[in-house]
């Protein structure tokens, strides 16, 4: 199959091509002249009195060429890409209609006579996600089995610690030790 590019499609596409090549040369050239000119103007800016206000002049009078030449970059690629896919849509166009040209519409299917025949993925489908509810209720179930446990580890470790704490201050007070005074209202 030989595809047919119109002419007018790679003559757009070379010259898009040439400019933006072009464009992006004078665009580096141009970045550049920017530069120098900002380095000349700080040089003659440290040569006055009041240096710091002459070079945020020259930083200012800078970046607002180099936002004017951001800004005519980004119109060039904008324009770079539209043309690019008006040339992929005109390729894909053609290639559709040099394939409808080859292509004969196939004829109509003809309807069965016969019931159609039960659809065993369907129950096979059906099986799966019944497995999977059923994995699901009892990995939930673990899960709750393992978070009564802790729960009930931890009341049973608060438990011992809290008789291990009257322990304590019986033995305390059975040895003459006066509890420590409560600490004074804060109010």
């Amino acid at each position: 199959m030989m595809l047919r590019v119109q002419p007018w499609v790679a003559l757009m596409a070379l010259c898009g091509a040439l400019v933006g090549h072009a464009l992006g040369q004078d665009a580096a050239q141009e970045r550049a002249a920017i530069d120098q000119r900002l380095a000349a103007e700080q040089a003659a800016c440290y040569q006055q009195f009041a240096v710091n206000a002459c070079l945020r002049g020259a930083r200012q009078r800078a970046r607002s060429a180099h936002d004017a030449l951001q800004q005519r970059e980004r119109a060039l690629a904008e324009a770079t890409r539209r043309e690019r896919s008006e040339r992929h849509r005109q390729a894909l166009r053609d290639k559709q209609a040099a394939a409808a040209q080859e292509t004969p519409v196939p004829a109509a299917p003809r309807p069965r006579a016969s019931a159609p025949a039960p659809r065993v993925p369907q129950a096979g489908r059906a099986a799966r996600a019944a497995d999977a509810r059923a994995e699901e209720r009892a990995r939930r179930s673990e899960d709750a089995a393992r978070a009564r446990q802790r729960l009930q580890d931890k009341q049973q470790a608060a438990a011992k610690r809290a008789e291990g704490l009257r322990q304590r201050q019986a033995e305390r007070a059975a040895s003459g030790h006066a509890a420590p005074a409560p600490l004074p209202d804060p109010r």
